[in-house]
């Protein structure tokens, strides 16, 4: 007894550890981080990093292709793989730097991601604090002596990022699924008991199969719908035609023109049907479209066949009898014989049943496709809507708006316009069309050619419908009636006469007004009120999206930027200038390396003082910039030392333009409350590959170079290999 009971014990206590397996991998990759393991012992740090590996890609496989899990370990789950994807990032920052790590970017994408997707505020809060902790152990580990600014500094940006998403569009996000969840399951639980099991199951495969375009899903939907209802037509006519003797027995279906019918289900022995499935003409049943009551006709002939029959049939009776749905004739069901048998008040009342059974079908049939139509809308809402919490550029931004939108509606032109409000201008920021086509294909269509024309347009706050519509902060138009062909949407001066619907959707963050993005289709009602709901959302999204990208970028900017100049950094030079020198290596070109200072700098600094030194600084950095090309790195050296690399560029032509440098900034009058002064500069030039073909030994030879201007009277340029010897750096 003692060691059944010890047995069960073990198997509970292994399905237990089996259950919580990877928050037990993520407490102990915590503990060997903050105990320093990776640096004390490398082997077993990357012995546990292969269990921690298999722990977070069985995690991965259970929330992506498991079967549904219990309610009670959902919310275990989704805190379990948080844990293990953040963790992860942490990894990979810890592996490549720390906090100068270049991967920092995704930790804010994989913040802002977690923060839409959660399904509990709870657990979205939890991962902030482990997002918290893990940023205080990799501060204390390569940054010991300033946790608090290391660790604050990428706190405060991650808070932005996962703010925005948090406590905006996660809310929105959450409102929309529910409403439309209780709608779903009013819709399917009223249909579930009509539609076929297979129906039932076929459809969440169809949405959350590998991404197809749009046009595809609805095809396949649409055709899933109508295939089950020709089965279901099917059977029905199959099933009379043997119950009650018949020669033929149809459904015919009125097509878009009232006064004509088309085949949609015959069962018949005959071999004179018709051919194509619209009928030319309705022949006998014209008085029931008329008047939708059943007919009964005896050895009808001639004109007073049924349309069905392409050649005389000897047909001896024939029943009528019409489909109404709503009050409205949809269509006729027909029976006939030709062994001269009249028709029963019995053989009338179950052909009115079948009449009414098959009407209901349809009807349940076109309920199901525009439940599971609504349930593909929302895939593809929630879809986009994590493509575009993982953009971080703007031109990410963009080019995920456009295909979040397109996920949920399709349109011919899609523009995407930037808001100045101190100008009051707008500005085209991206636009995409239909027919762009590929860059090999030289042909464009004309949404194409018209796109290329609004690129960078600026259009200026006028009475345009975009104006009104960023002013008001609400969609235009307001309903989906056909587009005016007058309307002017930009400016008067951009005509739009193949459009004939339109959106508008305001960009709004806070109070703040953003831009706009408008969509226009070539067709008519192309955007129904459920689109315009989600895409409204879509567009709440999109300006937390463009606001995080702006964040990004000024965060960027100010990484490889240096703040007193504007030049690029020492760090950021470094990186360029690497690449410029791989380049040039792997194409056997060449360049020149210019080192420049400020002569008599610190004189500056005493006499004039610091601001007006700053201002020496900024003046110089402004000549510099102005006069180097694209291509050229101009940075900021340290100090008042400044560096130019010149692609391309020989040790002679970088001579020359050094020299006009040294004279415009020679003839520049500095101000200062103490009168005007000058100031001048010393360049010292090192070339790839004569002088050298190191990097570093190219910078070096260019600071011998510049050392020699020093002493040899400064305002000079100097070339290394002009120099008689080579002489020490300076110290």
């Amino acid at each position: 007894m003692n060691s059944h009971a010890l047995a069960r014990a073990l198997f509970s206590l292994r399905l237990r550890a089996n259950e919580w397996s990877g928050l037990v991998a993520v407490v102990t990759v915590w503990l060997l981080l903050a105990a320093g393991l990776p640096s004390r012992s490398p082997a077993l740090f990357g012995a546990v990093l292969v269990v921690y590996g298999a722990a977070l890609v069985r995690a991965l496989y259970r929330e992506v292709f498991a079967p549904a899990r219990p309610r009670r370990h959902a919310a275990a789950h989704e805190l379990e793989l948080g844990l293990l994807l953040i963790t992860a990032a942490y990894l990979l920052i810890a592996a490549t730097g720390g906090p100068r790590s270049a991967l920092y970017p995704l930790i804010y994408a994989l913040a802002s991601f977690l923060m839409i997707v959660h399904r509990r505020r709870a657990i979205a809060l939890t991962w902030l604090a482990a997002i918290a902790a893990l940023e205080l152990l990799i501060a204390h580990h390569f940054a010991p002596g300033r946790i608090t600014a290391v660790a604050g500094y990428h706190l405060t940006f991650i808070a932005f990022f996962a703010a925005g998403n948090l406590l905006i569009l996660s809310g929105l996000v959450r409102r929309l699924r529910q409403g439309h969840d209780q709608r779903l399951d009013a819709e399917l639980s009223r249909l579930s008991r009509e539609a076929r099991d297979f129906r039932v199951g076929a459809a969440p495969q169809s949405i959350a199969a590998a991404p197809r375009s749009r046009e595809l899903d609805e095809q396949r939907m649409d055709q899933g719908a109508v295939q089950t209802i020709h089965e279901q037509l099917a059977l029905q006519v199959s099933l009379l035609r043997r119950a009650l003797g018949l020669h033929t027995c149809a459904v015919l279906w009125r097509s878009d023109d009232p006064a004509r019918l088309a085949i949609a289900e015959i069962a018949s022995d005959s071999a004179e049907l018709v051919d194509p499935r619209e009928l030319v003409h309705a022949g006998v049943l014209g008085g029931l479209l008329r008047d939708p009551r059943p007919v009964r006709l005896k050895s009808p002939l001639g004109r007073r066949l049924p349309p069905y029959y392409r050649a005389p049939v000897a047909i001896t009776d024939l029943l009528a009898l019409p489909l109404v749905e709503d009050g409205q004739l949809v269509g006729v069901l027909c029976a006939d014989r030709i062994d001269d048998r009249e028709w029963s008040d019995a053989d009338e009342s179950l052909l009115a049943a079948a009449a009414q059974q098959i009407t209901r079908a349809v009807a349940h049939e076109r309920a199901f496709a525009a439940a599971l139509r609504g349930r593909y809308e929302q895939e593809q809402f929630f879809r986009a809507s994590e493509r575009l919490g993982a953009a971080l550029t703007l031109s990410d931004v963009y080019a995920k708006t456009f295909a979040a939108v397109a996920a949920i509606r399709s349109y011919d032109l899609a523009v995407i316009t930037g808001y100045d409000p101190h100008s009051g201008r707008h500005r085209v920021l991206a636009v995409d069309a239909v027919d762009a086509g590929d860059a090999a294909n030289e042909r464009r269509g004309p949404w194409a050619e018209l796109a290329a024309s609004l690129e960078g347009e600026l259009f200026d706050d006028g009475a345009s419908l975009l104006a009104i519509a960023l002013k008001n902060r609400h969609p235009l138009p307001a309903g989906d009636a056909p587009l005016d062909p007058d309307a002017v949407i930009f400016s008067p001066r951009v005509r739009l006469s193949r459009a004939r619907s339109l959106l508008i959707l305001p960009l709004m963050h806070g109070e703040a007004q953003l831009g706009a993005i408008t969509l226009i289709s070539a067709r008519e009602r192309a955007y129904p009120r459920s689109a315009r709901e989600l895409l409204r959302v879509i567009s709440h999204q999109v300006a937390v999206s463009l606001q995080n990208a702006r964040m990004y970028a000024t965060m960027e900017e100010r990484a490889t930027t240096d703040g007193l100049t504007g030049l690029t950094n020492h760090r950021a030079f470094q990186e360029r200038f690497a690449g410029l020198h791989a380049l040039a290596e792997r194409r056997g070109g060449k360049l020149a390396v210019i080192l420049t200072d400020i002569d008599h700098f610190k004189k500056i600094n005493d006499t004039y003082g610091h601001p007006v030194g700053d201002a020496v600084l900024r003046r110089v950095a402004a000549i510099f910039t102005g006069r180097a090309r694209k291509v050229d790195i101009v940075a900021r050296y340290g100090g008042e030392e400044f560096v130019i690399i010149l692609p391309d560029a020989d040790g002679a032509g970088a001579e020359a333009f050094a020299n006009k440098l040294r004279e415009e900034i020679a003839a520049q009058t500095m101000t200062s409350d103490k009168g005007p002064f000058h100031v001048t500069i010393s360049m010292g030039i090192a070339e790839y590959p004569q002088d050298t073909t190191a990097r570093p030994e190219l910078i070096e030879r260019a600071d011998q170079a510049l050392y020699q201007c020093k002493h040899g009277g400064r305002n000079r340029v100097l070339r290394w290999s002009q120099l008689k010897s080579a002489p020490k750096a300076k110290p």
